[in-house]
């Protein structure tokens, strides 16, 4: 919360912004601490979702090197994977008009002097990581769905002898490379702490 910490003290007492841009800064703390809220949820929820799907590909593994598979159960926790995805998908259309917001939000700001003009280009750096971290998940969430919709569609039919094993291969593929943006959003997730840090060195 460094980045909310930072406007506060602002708010407070900082003299270098205008006592008409006060409005404009509470504005932008509250649609910050609503972005780090909705963030914290989206986190959980996907992070839960991709730890069920993982079982489930382990169970879909496993049952698939069988002479018999459980096809009701593997379509079951597929289907099941379909549906949290949705969700992730709601979520994430949340989050990124929070991000939406507080990118208006703090353009809105003005600024008197070149140290508090450096904080605004801080904030820009902020909303673009915010920006490319919504793509991220966007993607690793495609990329689970691409998984989904192979697998279902390797066990189609019911009889492993007519099984198309390029479903097989570009749901190994789908899921390598959701595992590699999820990754890549948690490093995006560092640059924005870092960012923050940033601006309460500007103080």
């Amino acid at each position: 919360m460094l980045i909310f910490l930072f406007f506060l003290t602002c708010a407070a007492g900082c003299t270098s912004v205008r006592t008409a841009d006060t409005h404009n800064i509470s504005v932008a703390v509250q649609n910050y601490n609503s972005w780090v809220s909705g963030q914290k949820e989206f986190d959980r929820m996907t992070r839960d979702t991709f730890t069920l799907m993982s079982d489930h590909v382990s169970t879909y593994n496993t049952e698939i090197a069988k002479d018999h598979p459980d096809y009701p159960l593997l379509r079951e926790n597929l289907a099941q994977d379909q549906q949290l995805l949705d969700q992730w998908g709601t979520r994430l259309d949340a989050l990124t008009a929070a991000t939406d917001s507080f990118d208006q939000d703090t353009a809105a700001l003005t600024y008197d002097n070149a140290t508090v003009t450096q904080t605004r280009n801080t904030l820009g750096l902020m909303t673009q990581y915010m920006k490319i971290y919504s793509v991220d998940m966007g993607n690793a969430r495609q990329y689970l769905i691409d998984y989904v919709n192979n697998a279902d569609a390797y066990i189609g039919p019911d009889d492993p002898d007519y099984w198309n094993d390029n479903y097989r291969q570009k749901a190994l593929r789908a899921k390598e490379q959701a595992v590699s943006t999820l990754a890549e959003s948690d490093g995006v997730l560092k640059n924005i702490t870092e960012k923050a840090r940033d601006l309460q060195n500007l103080q």
